[in-house]
């Protein structure tokens, strides 16, 4: 729900009065054996529910960066499953690789410096036993120095 329409239904349902005409003009009532609470104390009391105050907009903005995942044009994809069939090719040599991933528990790309340990058309395995999935994978590039 979005924040705008929080704000019409808080509207529509606090905004009429009417039903309290009949008090509304009565005096405030003041306590002749109580001290009034200091205004820091009263709003202390109320301090816990504003804890997630901006959580809705955070949750929104982190749903927008995990939709902005871009899908690459389609010479860029045919690029990659072409550089990913030549690594593939020479995998048993461990070669070193540039990759560019996307990361969607962020919603970033990546480019990392990694040698791979094994690789097929769904995963690439590095040598430190991460796996990346390819469908996450956007460019890949076999480094000439594998050294």
């Amino acid at each position: 729900m979005s924040r705008e329409t929080k704000r019409q239904i808080a509207e529509q349902l606090f905004n009429d009065t009417s039903a309290y005409t009949d008090i509304m003009d009565l005096p405030h009532h003041v306590s002749s054996r109580h001290p009034a609470m200091p205004q820091g104390d009263r709003a202390a009391q109320f301090a816990p529910f504003a804890a997630l105050t901006g959580y809705d907009d955070l949750l929104a903005a982190s749903a927008q960066a995990l939709r902005q995942r871009a899908d690459l044009p389609f010479e860029a994809t045919a690029k990659c499953r072409r550089n990913l069939r030549a690594v593939c090719a020479v995998i048993a040599t461990k070669p070193r690789v540039d990759l560019t991933v996307f990361a969607p528990e962020t919603g970033e790309s990546r480019t990392i410096r990694v040698r791979l340990k094994a690789a097929n058309e769904t995963q690439l395995t590095l040598l430190d036993g991460q796996v990346i999935l390819v469908e996450n994978l956007q460019a890949i590039q076999l480094l000439k120095n594998n050294h």
